[in-house]
Formats: structure tokens, C-alpha cells, sequence
């Protein structure tokens, strides 16, 4: 006999195959999906407490993540589901009757729960903090940015691990059998060893492996096209260069400059002062800004200027709270701002930053609405009105149906400041919004801002682009080492400057 007829007749008996395949599914199929189901959706809610006491501040719950995590992945499955179903049977007994089938499912939950947990605190970590910044940028509590945004996204990423997982405990359920169940419990594999046994034939065993492969297979395939489409959602083929963008941002400037001709004067801004008194911050030792005094009259346009590391950002930061001073006062329209919180703070005062920074699993008109609804309590009705109306004023209403990643870093700026417009605020703060950006995109994304300071918005803009800052602000700040070396007007800083440092600074930029 030959090595094929013996595999043959070992592992292809279609007739044994047939024999068990009504068992096989109405017993070992349904046992295998209730424990895979039920260890999964239980080991979920215990990978969910686990994931945010792992990323938690209070070190006694991490402690306790830490431990819990460690010791059921370090441990085998076999002796965890020996530990809980042997070690607790009379307990078991007691809640649930003479079955181990509940304790077996309490057990792969108990595992489940320490690998799920370990991916969602990885999903939500991964994160960028970019995100969070955004959300707290728009006026929205810690926990509001957190549920609506971050963990959402961390949830999307791992999606593939917990489909992984899932699978795993498909696999993992043929270890209960190990508990003694019940001939109306037993799982796929218990159900094709019981009948290899009686028959002498392994063919059950290869079906029992079929139905393991006809579970798992499509479901990974299922779960990769899934975790595409919600990461980019639906491909929109458009190719537009970044010249073709420019001449769309005029072409919408124009229309507004038409219809406010035609009609009614164009919507002016009511913006805001700032003044920065004697502000100190500092990053644990290391001392930022260091006695910075600044005064930022309303409806102006101040340009901050200065070498990379000289405290810029850091600044801007400081004016939404976003980083809190160590020392001195900042007051918006003369009252401090620490006298409210920084949530209605922000709401106040709008921020565009150099990454975008939009929610890349939200379309434009909802990476605006968003806000509008959880933040200033509008109806989607209501929200969806005001943010087309701020897409049209960027030029972008035709593409509201897009997501990040089918839109260009120009479209993707215009979004982010259609985002902070619609939720009007008195002063806008831009990080460097254009460094990111390809040349041609340049001009249009300068030109909105320029039109927006024509408007009356206080803006507060770090920008390396010293054309805007000469021909668009009405005041320009240089900085150096965490100090307001220089400030007056465009003429004077570029024209006439006085210190050294900044002379040197403009012949190097210049």
C-alpha cells in the first residue's frame, strides 16, 4: 500500500465525513461560534477596563493592568482553563449546575481579556496626539475628544488584531473539552476526535479542520476590506494639480466678493485682544518662554517670527491653554483666561496647526459638524447648514463628501480652517500652517488668511513666510530663546531693524 492510498484512507473517507457532518454542525459548529462569541465579547469588556487603567495616570491601577495582563499571557491556555474549570467547580456548580461549560467560556475570557486589552491600549497609543490636541482646540471636554475621536480611531486600527484575536479563540475553544462536557457541548474538535476514535479513521478530524478554515478564512479577508474602507473610505478618483487648486480658492473668493458687492456688505469678524503679561513656561527643567510681555490689538493681524526652537509654537500654545504658563497672566478682552476653563476658552479661540490635523475617518462636512453638534449643541440640521456655508467660503463645498485622504494638503488646510471658522471665535491662531505644503499651494492657503484679517479676525499666526508677515500683518514679533527680542510694525522689523540677533536673522531668511 502506498503512502497516497494510506493518506486516502486515512484522511479522505468521504463516507465517515458525511456520516458526521450533521453532528458536526448542529453540535461542534454551534459550541465552537458560543464559546468564540461569548469568550471574545466578555474578554472585550475586560480588555477595555484594562486598556484604560493602562493608560491612566494612577499608577496602582496600572499596577494592577500590568499584573493582571502578565500573568494570564505568560500563562499556558490549557492550565488557565484547567485552574478555572477544576479549581472553581464547586463554585461553578453551585451558579451554574454540574455543566463546565460556563466556566470554560469564563475562561477564555479571562485570556481574551488580556490580549484585548493590550490591543486597544496600543490602538488608542497609537494615536497621535495631533488628534486630541484638535478636539481640545474645538472646545470639547478631555472625554468628549477621547470617546468621539481617539478611541474610536485606536478601535479602527486594531481592528485586524481583534479579529486575530477572535480567531484565536475559535482555535482555543478545543481545549475545554479537556473540562468533561456534555455530548450536546462539545466543539468541533471534541466532535471529529469522539467519531475518529469510534471509527479508526482521522477523516473527522480533517472536517472538524474544513469548518475551522471555513470560519476564519473569509473573516480575515472580510475584516481587511472593512478596516480599508473605514480608513479611507470610498476612492475617489480625482488627479488636480496643485495650480488647478489655486485657481478654484480665486474662483471662490470671487463669488464672495460678487455676492457681497451685489447684496449685502461681506460677514465681518468681531474679533478679540489678547495681552501677554510677564508669561514663564517651561517643560519640567527645560525653560521656554522666559518673561514674555505681548499685546495683540482686536480685529489685527501679529506674525510671529524667529528661528526654529525659539519658543513660537510654545507661545500660541499658551494662548488656548493648551500648555498652561508657569508663571504671569494672558487676558482676552482684558479678563484673564484662567478665569474660565480651558474648554470655554477654546471655543473663543480657534487653532489651525501645520499637520491638519483633521479626523481622517470623518468626511469634511463632518470633521466641521462635529463640534457644531457635541461642542454649541446644534441640530445636524442646523450644523451641516453652517459648515457648508464655511466650505464655500474656502472654496471646498464640492468636495464635503470627501475624507481626509482623498483631499490634497492645500484642500486639507482649508478644511481645518473652515473648522475653527465655524465655530466663530474671536481670535485664530495658525501654527505654521503652510510648511507643509507644496509651493503652489501655498499662495491660496495665504491668501484665505489674508482675507480673513481683512475681515476684522484677530489672528496670531507663526509663520517662516516673511512676504505675508511684510505685506499682511500689522504687527510682527521676532523671537529668539524663549524672549520677544523685537516687535513694531512690518517697516520697522524688516526695514529697520535695531537688535543684531534679528538682523542677522532677516539676512539668513531674506
Amino acid at each position: 500500500m502506498g503512502w497516497l492510498e494510506t493518506f486516502s484512507r486515512s484522511f479522505l473517507d468521504f463516507e465517515a465525513m458525511a456520516e458526521v457532518l450533521p453532528n458536526m454542525i448542529m453540535v461542534g459548529l454551534k459550541n465552537t461560534l458560543v464559546l468564540a462569541i461569548a469568550s471574545t465579547f466578555f474578554g472585550t469588556l475586560i480588555g477595555i477596563v484594562l486598556a484604560v487603567m493602562g493608560i491612566s495616570e494612577n499608577r496602582p491601577l496600572k499596577w494592577i493592568a500590568r499584573v493582571y495582563t502578565d500573568m494570564f499571557r505568560g500563562l499556558p491556555a490549557i492550565v488557565t482553563i484547567l485552574i478555572i474549570g477544576q479549581g472553581f467547580a464547586r463554585l461553578g456548580r453551585d451558579l451554574f449546575g454540574p455543566s463546565p461549560y460556563p466556566l470554560g467560556i469564563l475562561a477564555l475570557s479571562l485570556i481574551a481579556g488580556a490580549y484585548i486589552g493590550e490591543i486597544f491600549r496600543s490602538g488608542i497609543q497609537s494615536v497621535e496626539r495631533g488628534q486630541l490636541d484638535a478636539t481640545r482646540t474645538l472646545g470639547m471636554t478631555y472625554g468628549q475628544g477621547m470617546r468621539l475621536v481617539v478611541i474610536p480611531q485606536g478601535i479602527r486600527r486594531v481592528l485586524p488584531a481583534l479579529v486575530n484575536q477572535f480567531i484565536g479563540n475559535v482555535k482555543d475553544s478545543s481545549l475545554v473539552y479537556f473540562l468533561g462536557l456534555l455530548a450536546s457541548e462539545r466543539e468541533l474538535f471534541r466532535v471529529g476526535q469522539d467519531h475518529a476514535v469510534l471509527t479508526g479513521n482521522l477523516s473527522p478530524l480533517l472536517l472538524a479542520g474544513v469548518f475551522y478554515l471555513l470560519i476564519t478564512v473569509p473573516l480575515t479577508h472580510l475584516v481587511n476590506f472593512i478596516d480599508e474602507r473605514m480608513r479611507i473610505g470610498k476612492r475617489i478618483a480625482v488627479v488636480q494639480s496643485g495650480l488647478a487648486e489655486v485657481a478654484e480658492l480665486a474662483e471662490a473668493g470671487e463669488q464672495d466678493v460678487a455676492k457681497s458687492s451685489s447684496s449685502t456688505t461681506q460677514k465681518r469678524f468681531k474679533g478679540g485682544s489678547i495681552e501677554v503679561q510677564n508669561v514663564n513656561m517651561a517643560y519640567g527643567a527645560l525653560q521656554v518662554l522666559h518673561g514674555v510681555n505681548l499685546k495683540v490689538e482686536p480685529g489685527t493681524v501679529t506674525c510671529l517670527i524667529g528661528p526654529s526652537g525659539s519658543g513660537k509654537s510654545t507661545l500660541l500654545r499658551c494662548l488656548n491653554r493648551l500648555v498652561e504658563c508657569r508663571s504671569g497672566d494672558i487676558l482676552l478682552d482684558g479678563e484673564s483666561i484662567y478665569r474660565q476653563t480651558p474648554d470655554q476658552l477654546r471655543r473663543r479661540v480657534g487653532m489651525v496647526f501645520q499637520q491638519f490635523n483633521l479626523f481622517p475617518d470623518r468626511s469634511a462636512l463632518a470633521n466641521i459638524t462635529l463640534a457644531l453638534r457635541k461642542v454649541k449643541g446644534m441640530s445636524s440640521e442646523q450644523a451641516e447648514a453652517l459648515a457648508e456655508a464655511r466650505l464655500q467660503e474656502v472654496g471646498l463645498l464640492e468636495r464635503k463628501d470627501h475624507r481626509p485622504a482623498n483631499l490634497s494638503g492645500g484642500q486639507q488646510q482649508r478644511v481645518a480652517i473652515a473648522r475653527a471658522l465655524a465655530l466663530e471665535p474671536e481670535v485664530m491662531l495658525f501654527d505654521e500652517v503652510t510648511s507643509a505644503l507644496d509651493p503652489e499651494l501655498v499662495k491660496g492657503v495665504l491668501n484665505l488668511m489674508a482675507d480673513l484679517g481683512r475681515r476684522g479676525m484677530t489672528m496670531v499666526v507663526v509663520t517662516h513666510e516673511m512676504n505675508f508677515a511684510r505685506k499682511v500683518a500689522n504687527q510682527v514679533v521676532f523671537m529668539d530663546e524663549g524672549r520677544i527680542v523685537e516687535a513694531g510694525t512690518p517697516e520697522e522689523i524688516f526695514d529697520n531693524a535695531r537688535s543684531p540677533r534679528l538682523k542677522r536673522f532677516l539676512s539668513e531668511v531674506l
